[in-house]
């Protein structure tokens, strides 16, 4: 009996007790459970998927060349394997690959704005697409530049063994920062300068190897002036790349 008259007493004790829901400034909103929606960015996850479904294709239907073109970026005879196999804008393996190169470039680009604060404004898929045409402008213009130069100076097949160069590392340098700008987006506990810093030396280590690469096709050729590969290295690769770099650490060091 007395074990009865303490649980009676107990669930009246709690009956008189005061919610913990009651007695506080929180206004109710909504009678009903609401959907949370967060600051999640679509617009850069439908391009992830854009490019995720392009290489998956690229790769599912044109395996060999696609490792063909990875190696041949290192290997010669596996790039004059390619010139002959006529790997040019015309192929679609190459094609698809710059599509990808100019996606995960202008995303990466894009993120790095974003994060050092050189764009806030409201349109971010305008700004997306400018960086995706100045990226194609300037690859262009440079390959373009190449056969001209390779053009007046009688030295075609030199110009198309280094414009097959540029269209390499293109290829091999978007496939390479995929998984760095998807970290950059959706990895929210490693620091973004990890992976900014990682793209960008991704970036210098494959232009350096194509620059070596251009030096070596102008310094096996007896017919490619030593002065004109001179100046074609220090205005249309050295001055640019170093121009970049001390914008990038100015505006870091600004910042």
């Amino acid at each position: 009996m007395v074990h009865d008259s303490s649980i009676v007493s107990a669930h009246a004790d709690t009956l008189t007790t005061t919610s913990i829901f009651e007695g506080h400034l929180l206004a109710k909103q909504n009678e009903k459970p609401q959907p949370h929606f967060t600051n999640f960015d679509f617009g850069i996850a439908t391009l992830f998927l854009l490019v995720f479904i392009l290489f998956v294709w690229i790769y599912s239907t044109n395996r060999k060349r696609l490792n063909q073109a990875m190696k041949a970026f290192y290997v010669n005879r596996l790039t004059n394997q390619l010139g002959r196999d006529e790997l040019s804008l015309g192929n679609r393996v190459s094609i698809f690959l710059s599509i990808l190169f100019v996606l995960t470039f202008s995303l990466f680009i894009f993120q790095c704005a974003k994060y050092y604060g050189y764009y806030s404004g409201q349109n971010d898929f305008l700004f997306f697409v400018k960086i995706s045409v100045t990226i194609s402008v300037v690859y262009g213009f440079k390959i373009l530049a190449v056969r001209i130069f390779g053009y007046i100076f009688q030295n075609q097949k030199e110009s198309a063994e280094y414009s097959l160069m540029i269209f390499l590392f293109c290829n091999i340098f978007g496939l390479f920062l995929m998984p760095i700008v998807l970290c950059m987006a959706f990895v929210k506990d490693v620091s973004p300068l990890i992976f900014i810093y990682s793209g960008a030396g991704v970036f210098v280590l494959l232009l350096f190897i194509r620059v070596l690469r251009g030096v070596l096709i102008g310094v096996n050729s007896i017919r490619v002036s030593k002065f004109y590969l001179f100046l074609y290295l220090c205005t249309l690769e050295i001055l640019p790349f170093v121009i970049m770099v001390k914008l990038f650490m100015q505006n870091i060091s600004e910042g």
